[in-house]
């Protein structure tokens, strides 16, 4: 079958397309990084995702050839780091620290003035992290698991106050999803950061604080800061004697928290490659990879900007549907 002329010229004209479209890509893959990169971390100074990527950023600054520079941005719950990353040129120099809170931000703050879904995208989810619930040595006292804190909730005029990062951010929501799915009577204080979080759980201004256990260690090391519960299926390694939520009777949604990095929109696909091949291979070298699982209470994934892009989608299909059967309205 003879092809006509027009169309022969169109399926050459977009074979050359797809050529150059491919050399382009090729040479933004060659030629990353050719500057400085900045990781943004939307959170105050010494939070985890701070220390990942100081840690990680001087590997990646030899492997890279390049200076790693670790910009922190808090605040808005995460939309001032979002807006500047989704902002930046996106060819790769400008990334984002960010996690669950970033993936779900329009679900759980319709304030937020876009959606990071629509102006990011995934690159590389980096760790999976543990959660558990802590309180003071006053409430301790009171109450040692999640169905003595119930009880004792009810029992306390005004009930106890959370400590949390801001209204709608993961840590706040999955907390909010077991104690309000238990019917504990609390609420919620929001502060800048761990440290005043902490501050403020030892002067009992905050009654209970949901984190990884390397955000509090040093604190339950010196007994000052106990554990009430493990927000998970399995009881940890590092605290066989925690009860889990579902051992405590906790029947509903247990969503699990992670952290991943993020690129502006329209960022090339061979560049974002090249981003989470070379995270993970740095990451999952044995000497870094127990630093990271052993001082960030957390598991090192396998991924790649495909299997996170569709682990969000899922995830946010599954948080849309609980918000709605709870009724969640944001603070």
């Amino acid at each position: 079958m003879t092809i006509p002329a027009m169309n022969r010229r169109d399926a050459c004209l977009a074979v050359a397309g797809m050529l150059a479209g491919s050399s382009a890509s090729r040479a933004a893959t060659d030629t990353f990084p050719s500057r400085p990169v900045t990781f943004v971390v939307p959170y105050a100074p010494g939070n985890t995702a701070d220390q990942w990527a100081r840690l990680v950023g001087t590997r990646l600054s030899v492997l890279w050839k390049q200076p790693v520079i670790v910009e922190n941005k808090p605040g808005g719950g995460t939309m001032i780091g979002v807006s500047n990353v989704a902002r930046a040129n996106p060819d790769g120099h400008t990334l984002l620290m960010g996690s669950l809170t970033t993936a779900m931000a329009k679900l759980t703050n319709p304030s937020f003035q876009f959606d990071p879904q629509e102006v990011l995208v995934p690159v590389i989810k980096y760790v999976d992290i543990k959660m558990i619930l802590v309180t003071n040595s006053a409430t301790y006292a009171k109450a040692k698991n999640l169905n003595e804190l119930l009880a004792f909730s009810k029992s306390t005029p005004g009930g106890v106050f959370l400590g949390g990062t801001g209204a709608g951010t993961a840590l706040n929501m999955n907390a909010g999803f077991v104690l309000r799915g238990m019917g504990v009577n609390y609420s919620e204080v929001n502060y800048n950061g761990v440290n005043p979080i902490l501050l403020a759980l030892l002067r009992n201004d905050v009654q209970l604080y949901l984190n990884w256990p390397a955000s509090v260690k040093a604190r339950i090391d010196d007994g000052s800061i106990h554990v009430l519960a493990a927000f998970s299926e399995q009881r940890f390694d590092d605290f066989p004697n925690v009860q889990t939520v579902r051992e405590a009777s906790f029947k509903g949604f247990l969503p699990q928290l992670w952290a991943g990095v993020f690129a502006p929109k329209n960022t090339p696909r061979s560049v974002l490659d090249r981003i989470a091949s070379d995270i993970y291979e740095v990451t999952s070298a044995p000497d870094m990879k127990e630093r990271i699982e052993s001082s960030f209470s957390a598991v090192i994934p396998k991924s790649n900007p495909q299997l996170f892009a569709q682990q969000i989608a899922t995830e946010t299909k599954l948080w849309r549907e609980q918000l709605a059967a709870i009724g969640y309205k944001p603070q």
